[in-house]
């Protein structure tokens, strides 16, 4: 080993050394036929014939002393280069075209791997868990009432928020956790710190941040004494907040800020990565964290969901194992407070997956999307190489008669497959820097972690892996095809080098495999096209069109009660009603899309049966403002007030669905005991509360001037107007301000933008998909372009003996494009077969279709035909007007 290191870097001094040695025995040898009588000139020639080849043993002695492999290894890589280097055009149209794959496929991946691969930022992620309810029995809607916003995606349809009182049960599973936390979005105003601002926060219980594992970067984290109703208000800032509203102030813990009009002391600031399990997903920054300090009503009200919940995992300990504590937990209190609990069960799931749970699929999709371009690329860059191999049949033949061995010459072509495939490598990873940047931008702010995309080992490692598997399935072929060379007959001199029958066949193979492919694209983009045009015709029930929405939060402090808050909107309503371009006014607790109030109810019909029913606090003018039109019966007036007839109107699903369709207008309903009956005074038409994709269920509005009949705040405000909407938002602040000085406006949006918003995931995968099947039906538009003129180049003798003998030029221009029809048709057959296998794992990403749609199955194949009709079309007509002297001039 030694001296294989001295001869790698002293490799002239072994040839001086050996030459001289050499040179030595045939001198003596020399010397010794002369004394044996022999001359001097023919004794020096007689020993260099016995000494034998000068370079075969300097070349084995080589083998003994240096890494002949690797250097040979090296030799095919630094010829491959000096050969790619002559043909500049072919080098780059196959480097963009492999950068066009690899691009594609390191961007979405990156995304993949931000989102699903990368673990969560937080110690040990994979001991915590995310903790949500299921209320798998009708019967537990009777004193269901959940106001909390869901984190996860993870769980059935009836999954819903944590009960404070039974999240207390829940933390005696010692023996699985070591610890349980809650945790909810609150928003609160900000005041006395410059212009008032509504801010994103999150109210938590102490622990909350020893269970994810991340300490604060100044000060500490809230203790048992925190969180209580009653005791000090302290707050825990991100760094982003001190940073901007404080300066990074370093004696910031000293410092207190007015939110929701109560002063608190800032006690901690969190480090600058920390973002919590609220915050993947959430456009907007949480800046701030409070105690809980859950009021003791709550703690004891089983039946209100209010909360999320995470926990982390003693060590050693699966889901599995405290799945079953839960369910032990759940049973006891099912049994113990049958009328709330009955039917209610725990359920959990690793955080990770619960966070990315409702957009794995859309991402696996396009990343199989991607990888089929990678596919299509490599046939593309192999065609390209068959084509070269055969130009270079004469060169091949000259290896070959000079003593390479066909293993060699295999090598030889992969080394320069391989030089390829790393030239795309890099600048496939520069277009996916790129691509990276426009998919961020363009990806919906639903996506966990899209905003911590980056290029790290994983994607560096993909693309490479990539890049050399590519490297050597679009070599293969080449190479192959050039060791079968035959130097006896490629010897021969001919104007013409032809390619074999074996060529012919492989780059036909690979045309109709690039075909299927581009098939399977074309038919998944046209699938979630259909699906998305017919998504966005589907009516919401209501008009969008010039509503702007906002949201005003009425800190408790200031506002304590129900009645206050309405008093507030009510002067809000008067004063933005009387300003110029308004043309209706109304306030809810939520605005359609924007969230809701889902409760248990009973109704006098059935009065044994519980029903979960979508319910809204809305004033007088929430039907004129939306365009939802009266059906029967009457809307809410000022007459409905607190006092008066507790009334409500509903849409038509809750007669369909709950009165067997019989008339709504009388009956009563109420939510749960002890609660007043509420009469049915007027039903309207039915919209669709969660967006286009949502179903129609049971609806009821309650007035909002009978505030003792809801548990829900009003908060969202919504103005029709006659013009654009947006010119009339500083007035409206202006309003707010002359009513509260200290009260923000946040979250205004106009209607069409918020349902905008509501399609933007949808609209994100069906945009990917359609540009993936736009760049694979081109290059296979390519390689039916390149095997065309290849085959009438070669045949352009055959054609023009054809022409001699009589054929007319349709009888040529129909002989190609039959060749043509026989690729297209074999490509597309198979490309159907693949469809029909691999689209089912896009059925949860289709609305209104089935998978099997015959119109879109019909629509590609159309589509794809064509454009490769018109493709032939300009090689078919070349041969058609083949000049017949010319061409049996090379015979």
């Amino acid at each position: 080993m030694l001296r294989r290191f001295r001869h790698l870097f002293h490799r002239d001094e072994f040839t001086s050394d050996l030459n001289e040695e050499m040179q030595l025995h045939v001198e003596l040898r020399a010397r010794k036929l002369h004394q044996q009588g022999i001359g001097t000139t023919e004794a020096r020639y007689m020993a260099q014939r016995q000494f034998g080849n000068y370079a075969a043993i300097q070349d084995a002695s080589s083998q003994l002393w240096g890494w002949t492999a690797w250097e040979r290894l090296f030799q095919d890589f630094r010829l491959g280069a000096r050969t790619l280097a002559k043909a500049p055009g072919f080098t780059t149209v196959a480097v963009l075209t492999l950068a066009l794959g690899l691009g594609i496929n390191v961007a979405v991946f990156s995304v993949v791997n931000a989102v699903m691969l990368r673990s969560l930022p937080y110690p040990e992620p994979g001991r915590l868990i995310s903790l949500w309810e299921e209320q798998v029995n009708r019967q537990a809607l009777l004193q269901s009432n959940s106001t909390g916003t869901k984190v996860g995606n993870a769980g059935s349809p009836r999954r819903t928020t944590v009960s404070v009182a039974n999240l207390l049960d829940y933390r005696k599973a010692t023996d699985a956790f070591e610890g349980l936390a809650a945790y909810d979005f609150t928003p609160m105003n900000l005041t006395g710190n410059g212009t008032p601002e509504r801010l994103t926060g999150e109210s938590v219980t102490a622990g909350y941040f020893e269970v994810l594992g991340v300490p604060p970067a100044l000060g500490r984290t809230f203790q048992t004494e925190d969180d209580y109703e009653g005791a000090n208000s302290v707050v825990i800032i991100t760094d982003a907040f001190w940073q901007r509203r404080l300066g990074g102030d370093t004696n910031v813990l000293s410092r207190t800020v007015s939110l929701d009009g109560k002063t608190r002391q800032i006690i901690g600031v969190l480090p600058k990565s920390f973002a919590s399990p609220a915050q993947f997903g959430l456009k907007t920054l949480v800046e701030f964290y409070v105690p809980a300090a859950y009021p003791k009503d709550l703690l004891i009200a089983r039946g209100d969901h209010e909360v999320n919940v995470v926990g982390r995992l003693k060590p050693g300990i699966t889901t599995q194992t405290a799945q079953a504590a839960l369910d032990t937990i759940s049973a006891a209190l099912g049994a113990q407070f049958p009328r709330s609990n009955l039917g209610t069960r725990a359920v959990i799931r690793p955080l990770h997956e619960d966070l990315v749970t409702g957009v794995r699929g859309s991402l696996l999709a396009l990343l199989g999307a991607s990888g089929l371009i990678v596919l299509i690329t490599c046939t593309n860059v192999a065609n390209l190489l068959l084509v070269r191999a055969v130009a270079r049949r004469h060169e091949s033949s000259v290896r070959l008669a000079l003593g390479a061995s066909r293993f060699r010459m295999i090598r030889q072509f992969l080394a320069e497959s391989l030089l390829l495939a790393a030239a795309g490598c890099i600048a496939g990873i520069a277009l996916g820097r790129a691509l990276m940047s426009a998919l961020v931008a363009l990806a919906p702010a639903s996506i966990p972690q899209i905003d911590h995309i980056t290029m790290d080992w994983r994607v560096f490692g993909a693309c490479t892996a990539v890049a050399t598997l590519t490297g050597l399935i679009f070599g293969i072929a080449p190479a192959w095809q050039a060791s079968q060379a035959h130097p006896a007959e490629s010897l021969k001199n001919t104007a013409r080098q032809a390619g074999g029958k074996s060529s012919v066949r492989w780059r036909t193979a690979l045309t109709v495999i690039e075909v299927a492919l581009s098939m399977i694209l074309l038919v998944g983009a046209g699938l979630l096209l259909k699906s998305f045009v017919l998504l966005m015709g589907v009516n919401l029930g209501f008009q969008p069109d010039r509503v702007l929405v906002m949201n005003i939060s009425l800190p408790a402090l200031r506002y304590g009660t129900q009645s206050q808050r309405f008093e507030f909107f009510t002067q809000l309503e008067e004063r933005v009603r009387a300003l110029p371009g308004v043309m209706a006014v109304s306030t809810s607790n939520r605005m359609p899309l924007r969230g809701g109030w889902s409760t248990g109810i009973t109704v006098d019909l059935t009065p044994t049966e519980s029903h979960d029913c979508d319910s809204q606090a809305v004033t007088n003018g929430y039907f004129e403002t939306l365009g939802v039109s009266l059906q029967k019966g009457r809307l809410l007036t000022s007459a409905d007030r607190v006092g008066g007839l507790p009334a409500a109107v509903v849409n038509s699903a809750f007669g369909r669905q709950f009165l067997n369709n019989q008339d709504p207008i009388g009956r009563r309903f109420r939510r749960g005991p002890g609660t007043p009956w509420i009469t049915i005074v007027g039903v309207v038409n039915d919209i669709r509360r969660s967006g286009k994709t949502g179903l129609i269920t049971p609806q009821i509005y309650l007035p909002a001037a009978q505030s003792d009949i809801y548990p829900v705040r009003l908060a969202d405000f919504a103005v029709r107007t006659s013009g654009e909407p947006r010119q009339l938002l500083n007035a409206i602040q202006g309003q707010v301000w002359s009513i509260d000085k200290d009260q923000p406006i946040t979250t205004v949006r106009t209607m069409e933008e918020v349902i905008d918003a509501s399609v933007s995931q949808r609209r994100f995968q069906t945009l990917l998909l359609v540009v993936f099947a736009g760049v694979a039906v081109g290059l296979a538009v390519i390689g039916i372009f390149g095997v065309l003129s290849y085959s009438v180049t070669q045949r352009t003798s055959e054609l023009g003996l054809r022409m001699a003998l009589g054929a007319e030029p349709r009888n040529i221009l129909t002989l190609v494009l039959k060749e043509a029809a026989v690729l297209v048709t074999a490509g597309v057959a198979i490309g159907l077969a693949g469809s029909y296998a691999l689209t089912r794992y896009l059925e949860a990403m289709l609305f209104g279709i089935q998978r099997t749609d015959a119109i879109t199955y019909l629509g590609a194949m159309t589509l794809l035909a064509t454009i490769a009709v018109i493709a032939s079309l300009i090689p078919a007509r070349r041969g058609s007007r083949v000049d017949p002297i010319v061409a049996l001039r090379y015979e």
